[in-house]
């Protein structure tokens, strides 16, 4: 096979993971990204070890150098560690025990982002798969820019363009949990008060009552403040549920429903333990930056996903077997996908074989057992057996 081009839509988590390993492996490629510049994704992501090690080891960087550059608290000298036993956390049963630590997502994604050529400001506007196996897929942007590629790798997330171009049929389900996220700026002075006193050296707590679970994550620290986020989540109660609104636009995940509020009041009448307390607090969750978060799942049909390599197109992370926020681990398998996608490209560059549907079936169980683990894994959580999914 000639030298390959490769093209990946999305400078999200796992197009960028993808793209340097691909750099890595000696083979270049090119980014290409609606938005205008760095999304800033100042939030912690839990990495699984199974994840992160396969990365590491293919870009040749050390696990501590890594950690201290992405934790959460590498500003003051941590390694993102997380506290099983206070935090809560509710993994698949492949993963038990497993060592994870909490990444500041937006420094892991500058990371990953170093020597890579990204091109910003190229909306998809649609693609054309080569009619011939080895073909090369012609690709067009809102820009008017035009042109073929060996391999197109669909790495735009859960509402990705590609997928729903060539795969219109895979849509999205939401799974029957209601979720709200807020981020805040806390003074590092009151943060030391009130906060970090009941971390237990954990950047994680999770706190469950019934079938409700919140959860406080340390996001990032700054010279005087540190950037903290808190997720509250339980069951739907049904089509009346006044929280659940499966069918909001993406728009509409700023739209938040006075009724949160009410029901986080209510909450707090009840008592919730420090600093729990303080963080739910009507008046300081008011002013934070709220979110309404659908719990989405998808998986494309796998002879579907066949299809696309014939014509040289490939989807990895979100765009094909997307996890929902909470109970999930979407970014660890995003990553997976561009460590072993990478690997794949280079074996069949190396040896003439177009061997890149054979890369489905290797990824396709796992994708199974991952959407499959989230599902349980929300349950779980939530001590839910009446939310029928």
């Amino acid at each position: 096979m000639a030298k390959q081009t490769v093209s990946i839509i999305g400078a999200g988590l796992g197009g960028l993971a993808l793209g340097r390993c691909l750099r890595q492996r000696g083979i270049a490629a090119v980014l290409y990204e609606r938005t205008s510049s760095a999304a800033q994704h100042n939030y912690g992501i839990t990495l699984y070890a199974s994840a992160y090690a396969p990365l590491l080891k293919t870009l040749n960087v050390s696990e501590n150098a890594f950690k201290h550059r992405v934790a959460v608290d590498a500003a003051i000298g941590g390694t993102g560690s997380i506290n099983h036993t206070i935090s809560g956390v509710v993994r698949g049963k492949a993963d038990e025990g497993e060592d994870c630590f909490q990444a500041n997502r937006g420094k892991l994604e500058n990371w990953l982002r170093e020597g890579l050529d990204i091109r910003w400001e190229h909306t998809l506007q649609d693609v054309e798969p080569s009619p011939s196996v080895e073909g090369q897929p012609t690709v067009r942007f809102d820009n008017g820019q035009k042109f073929q590629t060996n391999v197109l790798v669909g790495a735009d997330g859960t509402h990705s363009v590609l997928r729903r171009s060539l795969v219109p049929q895979s849509e999205l389900t939401v799974l029957p949990f209601v979720a709200f996220n807020g981020k805040r700026r806390i003074g590092r002075v009151v943060f030391e008060d009130t906060i970090q006193c009941h971390l237990q050296k954990s950047n994680v707590i999770s706190f469950t009552r019934g079938d409700i679970r919140i959860k406080l994550s340390i996001d990032n620290y700054a010279d005087d403040k540190v950037s903290a986020s808190w997720t509250y989540s339980r069951p739907s109660s049904g089509a009346s549920d006044p929280l659940y609104k499966p069918e909001r636009t993406p728009s509409g995940a700023t739209q938040i429903p006075d009724e949160l509020f009410e029901e986080l009041a209510s909450l707090l009448h009840l008592g919730l333990p420090e600093p729990l307390d303080r963080i739910l607090d009507e008046k300081e969750v008011r002013n934070d930056r709220l979110l309404h978060w659908l719990m989405r799942t998808t998986l494309v049909p796998k002879e579907k996903l066949h299809d696309l390599t014939h014509g040289g197109i490939l989807l990895i992370g979100d765009a094909v077997h997307a996890e929902p926020i909470v109970g999930g681990n979407g970014a660890n398998a995003a990553i997976l996908d561009a460590v072993s996608l990478a690997e794949q490209i280079a074996e069949a560059q190396e040896t003439g074989k177009h061997s890149l549907s054979s890369w489905i079936d290797k990824r396709y169980d796992d994708w199974q057992h991952g959407i499959q683990s989230a599902k349980a894994n929300i349950e779980a959580m939530h001590k839910s057996h009446n939310a029928k999914m």
